[in-house]
């Protein structure tokens, strides 16, 4: 190769090195934030029935908030691994998004805001979480007893025998 062309290649490569790293970083004006943190929560933990697990141990759970449901998530039972605390193996483990208040992507109006209690139904089992894990965004521990069995409730219709009807 010619000293000639050994000059052009190196201002070639020293060029589209330069082009590279002005690639790398954003222009000053109209650059893209990257997203903050999610502002949903996830609650999650141990959930159990009388002190035993859940049966069936796969089942919804939904999230209320001030009576609207705001989030949907399913129980399983912690298998071993990476990530999973000794103390939660064999256990029935739940996690459930709850979205934030807010009309944006991974939010509902009327939901999550910080400080207020979430409601955890298990329809299945028909039980409500004794316990309320509190709306802060990110993740929480939070360990969930289940509280009585509700009975169906069958209302037939009534009419009044006053004479008024």
């Amino acid at each position: 190769m010619t000293t000639l062309r050994r000059g052009r290649a190196r201002r070639l490569m020293f060029f589209a090195g330069l082009l590279a790293a002005a690639l790398s970083f954003p222009a000053a004006t109209g650059a893209q934030q990257p997203p903050g943190p999610p502002d949903f929560a996830w609650p999650y933990g141990i959930v159990q029935a009388d002190g035993a697990n859940l049966d069936p141990a796969v089942q919804p759970v939904i999230a209320l908030v001030n009576g609207k449901a705001c989030g949907d998530g399913t129980t399983q039972v912690a298998a071993a691994g990476p990530g999973t605390p000794a103390s939660d193996v064999g256990k029935t483990v739940y996690v459930v998004d709850v979205l934030a208040d807010g009309s944006g992507p991974g939010q509902r109006p009327g939901c999550g805001a910080a400080g207020l209690p979430i409601r955890l139904w298990f329809p299945v089992a028909r039980r409500f979480a004794l316990q309320e894990p509190i709306f802060a965004p990110g993740g929480q521990r939070f360990d969930v007893d289940l509280g009585p069995v509700l009975p169906f409730r069958l209302t037939a219709p009534q009419a009044a025998s006053d004479g008024v009807n």
